[in-house]
């Protein structure tokens, strides 16, 4: 049922004001009194004669009207406004030209603008209805704007409000209740869109907006001007795609089933729809029970085709697919029904197959210092198209039975023959680590296991290194004679020479590198080697040698070198400046190295 409902604003507020101010001069019966009403605004001018009591005013009554019921996608429905001359005495015995006839086709409020007949901007529905092109209305035969061409043109795009220009001159409404007192506009419009603002109450999928007509005329009996506005309402439901689909009609235990849904156009065609379909399957015939399973799918392609995920039952029986649209701001949600012939899966007992019995050859990494990490990776060979998964375990330190829960586990999915991998782990304490790895099987292939504690299943994870770090490298003295002794750690004695201390933080393997500065000839290629007779005239230069070395195991902690000079039994140092280089290098060849001078005298 159409509601339209029709008002004067001018009466709301414009007449309101002129008629206190009327009122007023009334009572003083001192005036009689010229009422101008020109945009709202109320000019009157004092006389000192005789007052009369009566009072004119320019009054529209506009009425647009829209189908009260309509879908989402429908085009070309007939729509019109009408615009009425009731204007009241003594401006009701003059014409009217109409100056501004506006339309808001939909808006959440029906209560407009004052002045403008808009929306308010918190209610505004553009977009819902659209005129088609070209944008035209035509006067109603038998009205005073019978024939004449409307240009329908944008006025406020937030809103949507769109304006009627007549071509070619301009609408004269009659006094009122005379034949062409009214002007009535037919158009067109189409649904494009589903509201988001409630102007009443409404069904689901649907939303009742309010059509806003305003319009605004002057006087030729004095050139006042006055406006009306009015309002209908327009149910606007959603449009309503068609959904059916199609499962796996049979299937056997353990195999995979499937269901595909098919997404049809709403008719009236709507706006693509978006949103998700959402697949449920169940075990009972009013499918009220929780789901075995579900799968959710995006409409990303608007009406088509859309399968689901696949579920490989564990139990034979009769299974019932339900294909769920779930709908989007325009298009309403859609159901398969329940116990639907094409959403039946009759599932049987796997038929008798001799299983594939793969083989899995397992391999964990090199062993490791403790911080580096571990994994492991097994080779599936000989299946049958296998699927399922490989689950790595690993157990330990030193659990070579694998008792108890694993302390990592890691699952490769597996799709067919060849080698799957474990994810890595980093143990923090040294040990003996054994991992294990079990195929799942699937209903072609039967399951595999390597054993624990396997020779190539186990990783040696020895205690963390670190890199040899020097300090505080000393000597007892700087400047000092050679002696007789052989370099040694000293304990508790006096060092006879000097003593060279230095300090580690791991035990290491110390070497001693005793260098000297020795003059010497630069020949070719920038060489620099000891003078001869046959270089001596070539420049000369600063060599570095290697006077001699020593070696010692160091010990974390303060370690001390007695050195009196000798690097063997039978060779020591010559009396001169040497540089001393520590170096100290561990088990893997880490070294670090420190360097001080000294002095030997005669």
């Amino acid at each position: 049922m159409r509601a339209a409902v029709a008002h004067n604003s001018a009466k709301w507020i414009g007449g309101l004001r002129r008629r206190i101010l009327m009122a007023l001069l009334m009572l003083t019966g001192l005036a009689r009194w010229r009422v101008l009403a020109g945009g709202g605004a109320v000019m009157a001018t004092m006389l000192f004669a005789t007052v009369s009591p009566a009072w004119a005013a320019v009054e529209l009554s506009v009425t647009p009207s829209l189908p009260s019921n309509v879908t989402v996608g429908q085009t070309g429905l007939a729509a019109s406004i009408q615009v009425t001359n009731a204007s009241t005495a003594t401006q009701s015995t003059g014409n009217v030209t109409l100056t501004e006839l506006n339309l808001v086709p939909a808006c959440g409020a029906t209560t407009p603008t004052v002045g403008t007949g808009d929306c308010p901007t918190a209610d505004a529905d553009p977009g819902v209805f659209t005129v088609p092109s070209p944008p035209t209305g035509t006067g109603e035969a038998g009205t005073a704007c019978a024939g004449t061409t409307f240009t329908i043109s944008g006025v406020d795009s937030s809103t949507g409000q769109v304006t009627f220009t007549p071509i070619g001159g301009s609408v004269v409404l009659t006094p009122p209740g005379t034949a062409d007192a009214i002007c009535r506009i037919d158009f067109t419009i189409n649904v494009s869109g589903e509201p988001t603002h409630n102007a009443g109450t409404a069904g689901a999928n649907s939303v009742q907006t309010a059509a806003l007509g305003y319009g605004l005329g002057q006087s030729e009996v004095d050139a006042s001007t006055g406006d009306g506005s009015g309002y209908s309402l327009t149910t606007v439901t959603k449009a309503q795609p068609g959904i059916t689909a199609a499962a796996t009609t049979t299937g056997e235990v353990g195999a995979p089933i499937t269901d595909t849904a098919t997404l049809a156009p709403a008719s009236p065609a709507g706006p693509t729809p978006t949103g998700s379909i959402t697949f449920n399957l169940y075990q009972s015939a009013t499918c009220s029970t929780t789901p075995v399973f579900s799968s959710t799918v995006t409409v990303a392609s608007g009406p088509g085709s859309y399968p689901s995920g696949s579920f490989k039952p564990t139990s034979s029986g009769t299974y019932h697919w339900t294909a769920s649209y779930s709908g989007d701001a325009s298009n309403a949600g859609a159901t398969t029904p329940c116990v639907d012939s094409t959403e039946t899966t009759t599932v049987t007992p796997t038929s008798t197959v001799t299983p594939a019995k793969p083989t899995l050859a397992t391999t964990a990494s090199a062993p490791v210092a403790v911080g580096g990490a571990i994994s492991d990776s097994g080779v599936l060979a000989g299946g049958s198209d296998p699927t399922g998964t490989i689950e790595f375990g690993l157990f330990g330190p030193s659990n070579p039975t694998c008792s108890g829960a694993p302390i990592f586990t890691s699952t490769a999915k597996v799709g067919g023959d060849g080698t799957y991998s474990s994810g890595p782990f980093t143990p923090a304490v040294a040990g003996t680590y054994d991992f294990r790895a079990l195929y799942t099987g699937d209903a072609g292939n039967t399951a595999v296991e390597s054993a624990c504690g396997a020779a190539n299943e186990s990783v040696v994870v020895s205690p963390a290194t670190s890199t040899p770090v020097i300090s505080s490298v000393r000597q007892s003295v700087r400047r000092w004679r050679a002696g007789k002794s052989l370099a040694r750690i000293s304990s508790a004695k006096p060092p006879v020479g000097t003593t060279f201390s230095f300090t580690l933080n791991t035990a290491a393997k110390v070497g001693f590198a005793f260098t000297a500065k020795l003059a010497g000839r630069k020949v070719k290629h920038d060489r620099c080697v000891a003078q001869t007779r046959s270089n001596r005239h070539k420049p000369s230069c600063t060599r570095i040698v290697t006077a001699g070395r020593l070696s010692f195991t160091g010990h974390a902690g303060t370690n001390r070198v007695s050195f009196d000079g000798r690097i063997s039994p039978t060779k020591k140092l010559a009396a001169g400046t040497y540089a001393l280089v520590v170096t100290a290098t561990d088990s893997s060849g880490k070294a670090t190295s420190k360097q001080l001078r000294f002095t030997i005298v005669k």
